[in-house]
């Protein structure tokens, strides 16, 4: 039984990254996936003037 639990975790965990890859190719390219990334890390470590005003990018 152990087993069949963790084949199906494997399962899940495979489409949800498969789903995750479905979004950002649908909603973000690469480049917009990479800037949010570099956003987040900024307002999490509170580094705001860091951040530049979008007509400059």
């Amino acid at each position: 039984m152990g087993e069949a639990v963790l084949e199906k975790i494997e399962e899940i965990g495979k489409k949800i990254d498969e789903l995750k890859g479905f979004l950002e190719d649908i909603f973000l390219t690469t480049e917009e996936y990479l800037l949010l990334r570099e956003i987040d890390e900024i307002v999490k470590d509170k580094r705001f003037s860091e951040l530049k005003p979008l007509d400059e990018i």
